[in-house]
């Protein structure tokens, strides 16, 4: 080895850590190096000297502030010796690393900030959900609502004001009814780890839990009522008349993948997400007629029933606090199996998760509020003895 490559050494991190004098194997490694070729002492000497001088903490400083320390030293040494070939020499090597030095510095930078980044999202895993939502307006174009401001316009289509009121709920308002058509289509989209609540065009209110979807008209038909939905929402429905004074009141329908609800004025819940066994309609008061669209049925529900709709249709009593518990904030767990119990998790917390099947019929019983980090969670799990677990990552891991 007759040249040293300067750049390569200061792009080293071993090398730079034995400068430093942090890392004892590094320290060790370059002995031993320097032992193979003693030829290189010196010039290792003066560049180790050199890297203390100029404050080379691994990308603490800026890149500027690299630069502007190393021409301090090369001004430093100029003024301390005499201008002999070998001083010219040992200056003309220090002037060499600038090069070298902004490259280092901007690459520790870029490492810096990658940790930085990950640091960062270590942070916010974990973390309980928020209200945020998209919303896809008639011509297709995507509003972030987390990006208007409460109590501003979102826009102004076909007739609608479309707000955001004070409250944080996305509101429509008709400030010119002839020029709304009912063929206009809205939807409203949350992600994992997002709700978000949404007064309709007929004043009906909807709240969407986690990795959840409604669409719906800008203006409702005069006869019937209708909207589609993906995931998780709580409706409540307007009750309202054709016509004027006390008439027939118009349906409200809300449809998902394999069911469809009439409803005339009333509260409920639908739960209808891909990776649940069945989909759920929870009445709370009113009534409501649930129809599977697969088969030739249908079940007229009273408050504190559910339907539960997979191959067939059937109905039974059921604990609204469990059932509807995330419109109030809270988890409530009363003998729910760990499977289903951690699929609510990860939809709110936006983690995914991993379970041996034979750990997934365990039931747990407990309240924790949705406000709570996912460390909440765990923690009361692990109390019971009868599961652990680990967050790696974003992983949510399960072991016995």
């Amino acid at each position: 080895m007759n040249e040293l490559n300067l750049q390569a050494l200061l792009l080293d991190e071993s090398f730079v850590n034995y400068c430093k004098g942090t890392n004892k194997e590094d320290i060790e490694k370059w002995e031993k190096w320097l032992q193979k070729y003693p030829e290189h002492k010196a010039s290792i000497a003066e560049l180790q000297e050199t890297i203390v001088a100029m404050g080379h903490y691994a990308g603490e400083l800026s890149v500027q502030t690299n630069y502007d320390r190393l021409q301090s030293q090369i001004k430093k040494r100029a003024n301390q010796r005499s201008f002999t070939e070998n001083g010219m020499a040992a200056w003309l090597k220090i002037a060499a690393l600038l090069v070298a030095v902004g490259a280092i510095s901007l690459f520790l930078f870029k490492q810096q900030f990658v940790e930085s980044e990950k640091t960062e999202r270590a942070q916010h895993i974990g973390v309980p959900g928020k209200d945020d939502a998209l919303l896809t307006l008639k011509d297709g174009s995507v509003v972030s609502l987390a990006d208007i401001k409460n109590g501003s316009v979102v826009a102004l289509q076909g007739g609608v004001e479309i707000q955001k009121n004070n409250d944080g709920e996305l509101v429509y308002k008709a400030v010119e009814k002839e020029r709304i058509a009912s063929t206009a289509m809205n939807k409203i989209a949350t992600n994992r780890g997002n709700q978000y609540q949404i007064i309709l065009p007929d004043g009906s209110k909807a709240f969407l839990n986690a990795n959840s979807t409604l669409t719906y008209p800008l203006k409702f038909n005069e006869n019937e009522r209708h909207v589609h939905m993906t995931g998780e929402v709580y409706f409540e429905i307007a009750k309202i008349e054709r016509g004027m004074g006390r008439g027939k009141r118009i349906p409200f329908y809300v449809e998902t993948a394999n069911q469809k609800i009439e409803v005339l004025g009333t509260h409920f819940n639908v739960n209808a997400y891909d990776d649940e066994p069945y989909t759920t309609t929870t009445l709370l008061e009113g009534s409501v007629r649930v129809s599977s669209k697969k088969r030739n049925e249908s079940v007229l529900l009273k408050p504190g029933q559910r339907a539960l709709l997979n191959e067939a249709l059937r109905v039974e009593n059921v604990d609204i606090s469990q059932e509807v518990a995330w419109i109030n904030g809270d988890f409530v767990f009363k003998g729910e199996e760990l499977v289903s119990l951690l699929r609510k998790v990860s939809r709110w917390y936006n983690v995914d998760v991993t379970c041996p099947e034979r750990l997934e019929k365990l039931k747990f019983d407990g309240m924790v509020s949705r406000s709570q980090p996912l460390s909440t969670i765990i923690d009361m799990l692990q109390t019971t003895g009868k599961v652990k677990l680990t967050l790696n990552g974003r992983r949510l891991i399960v072991i016995d």
